[in-house]
């Protein structure tokens, strides 16, 4: 019980926690309405699984211990961050929420945009190499799946939670107005999310 309210208590930490992950959903929101944030949290929360498979099965020290498989992960977060950012601070549209680009964007978008952003989320990297390294018992492999079965389900509930705060009608009637320099702010967030990682590979 002492092991699983560790785990409980440090995933809440690290989930809550303004990160890409939290700005992304918060986008998802402002941009493509409730469904498709929905299914963004899916993504990210079978993200959360793909994270804890690889650190059960001992993937995740191999390529956190080669500096080069390493450094690709980063370019590749780094990049897409970069993109999503990058897409929301020039976008000259006029913003009407949750309409934008609506039939441009399914549910299967959403869901490989949450999947991808949070498998190459590095702090999400490090947070399992942290937890299933040093905080648990490596010893018993099933509790570890459930453990990861719980952040996954956990993740997804809470993501999908701020999207439901993003997307209700009080939260618009108040906020419409500033939605669209909101989402413009986010897409600066993004990329300077971006550009510290990259940043962090030369110091």
């Amino acid at each position: 019980m002492t092991e699983f309210m560790t785990v409980v208590f440090l995933h809440m930490f690290a989930v809550m926690s303004p990160g890409p992950d939290f700005f992304l959903i918060t986008r998802q929101s402002l941009r493509h309405g409730r469904n498709v944030t929905i299914w963004t949290s899916f993504g990210i929360g079978s993200g959360i699984l793909f994270h804890s498979i690889l650190a059960i099965t001992g993937i995740v020290i191999l390529i956190t211990s080669d500096e080069f498989y390493l450094s690709i992960l980063k370019y590749i977060c780094s990049g897409y961050l970069l993109y999503l950012g990058v897409s929301s601070v020039v976008r000259t549209s006029s913003f009407e929420y949750g309409s934008i680009n609506s039939g441009k964007w399914s549910n299967t978008n959403g869901f490989m945009v949450g999947l991808i952003t949070n498998v190459t989320n590095i702090k999400a990297l490090l947070f399992f190499i942290t937890l299933f390294g040093v905080v648990l018992n490596t010893d018993n492999t099933e509790s570890l799946i459930l453990y990861g079965l719980y952040m996954a389900l956990a993740t997804f509930i809470w993501f999908s939670f701020i999207g439901y705060i993003f997307t209700s009608q009080v939260f618009k009637s108040r906020f419409i107005k500033f939605f669209g320099y909101f989402e413009k702010g986010l897409g600066l967030i993004l990329v300077i999310i971006a550009i510290q990682i990259i940043i962090s590979e030369y110091i």
